[in-house]
């Protein structure tokens, strides 16, 4: 499985902290080196490519030290920097990602894409349940009604490319299973300190 990482964002609900957010440091560590880590780690993933931007210069220098692949992007629309980025990545389907998961776990990736490879689909979603999250103190941005609950939508997904980039509506499917480690985003100042709350505990 190919992998897309988005670190190409403005990130500008924490950029009080002053530095890009894929570089953001939780205990020690930059949130993107954790959920690059945990991606080779994972026995289902092969090529990993780092979608950057000029919003995130430094970010693209850092991946680049650290020998991974990246795509210059815009940083100024998802769909289309996402676009841009999967024209440059060959496999038929492709995981997408984003950088700032820094609770991320190698069991969650290896259980969502065996997951994908049993349930298949055009679009399959990672899913999380909205009470893990309001459990947790977050506020979810986007709450799914299913009919087996209500769920907040990861981030993490698994796209068919060539229909993607034809701008085919895509069959949703959705893995059901997530858990707080594909909830947790770092997007604000009061996140960044649940995440180091929760990996100190």
């Amino acid at each position: 499985m190919d992998v897309l990482v988005n670190a190409g964002g403005k990130g500008s609900r924490i950029s009080s902290l002053g530095m890009e957010k894929p570089l953001i440091m939780v205990e020690g560590r930059s949130c993107i080196d954790r959920v690059l880590d945990v991606l080779q780690a994972s026995e289902y993933i092969g090529h990993i490519l780092v979608s950057v931007s000029p919003n995130t210069r430094k970010t693209r220098e850092w991946v680049l030290e650290r020998g991974f692949e990246v795509v210059d992007t815009s940083g100024e629309d998802f769909v289309l920097d996402m676009h841009s980025a999967l024209r440059m990545m060959d496999g038929d389907e492709v995981m997408l990602c984003p950088s700032d998961l820094p609770l991320l776990k190698r069991s969650t990736v290896d259980d969502f894409l065996a997951s994908y490879y049993k349930e298949g689909g055009e679009s399959y979603l990672a899913m999380v349940k909205e009470s893990i999250v309001l459990a947790a103190g977050l506020r979810p941005s986007y709450v799914w009604e299913l009919d087996e609950g209500r769920y907040v939508v990861s981030g993490v997904s698994v796209v068919d490319r060539r229909l993607t980039l034809e701008g085919k509506y895509l069959e949703e499917n959705f893995y059901l299973n997530g858990g707080l480690d594909l909830a947790v985003n770092v997007n604000t100042p009061e996140e960044l300190e649940l995440v180091r709350r929760l990996i100190s505990s």
